[in-house]
């Protein structure tokens, strides 16, 4: 009676993880990736525009965009800027929403993906002159700027991912 009462409650348990999309668990990565250091500004500080980003990385080779093939111990850095990030494996097409971008084999370039708030680099910093207003009143804004890793073919590599938040007072006060 213990026995199937145990396994009772083992299956009620576990069936609904069936339908969460959880049914390949080895697949999730649960380790922490302490790769990346924000070096400056410190996280939840208030700055001023422009802000220039910075961070050191170890155990990640760079290499620019179609240099070599593709692994996941070499590639550049994508930064994307209150907005979710690309998913594991996706390019920056998947940033391309509107029909114009999807239909056109060089979308998205540098411009598009910076209108968007995400950008590419090889180097361990990033420069930004202004940071757009987020909605609402606040005098002071909560921005948040979060790095991926990129191999050299533009995919996401894993599910690692840095985060960095600054206070920023709201443009045009």
């Amino acid at each position: 009676m213990r026995l199937a009462r145990g396994m009772a409650l083992l299956a009620a348990a576990v069936l609904p993880l069936t339908g969460c999309g959880l049914t390949h668990l080895n697949e999730l990565n649960f380790r922490v990736d302490d790769r990346l250091h924000f070096i400056a500004p410190k996280d939840r500080a208030k700055v001023h525009e422009p802000v220039t980003i910075s961070w050191r990385m170890s155990g990640f080779r760079v290499a620019p965009l179609g240099s070599e093939p593709a692994s996941h111990d070499a590639g550049y850095f994508a930064v994307f800027v209150d907005r979710q990030p690309i998913k594991p494996d996706q390019t920056m097409k998947a940033v391309a929403s509107d029909r114009f971008c999807k239909q056109d084999p060089k979308c998205p370039d540098t411009t598009y993906l910076n209108q968007r708030g995400v950008y590419t680099t090889t180097g361990t910093t990033v420069h930004f002159d202004q940071i757009a207003n987020l909605v609402g009143n606040d005098k002071v804004q909560m921005h948040t700027f979060i790095v991926v890793l990129m191999d050299t073919s533009g995919h996401r590599i894993g599910e690692s991912a840095w985060e960095l938040d600054l206070r920023i007072p709201k443009v045009g006060l």
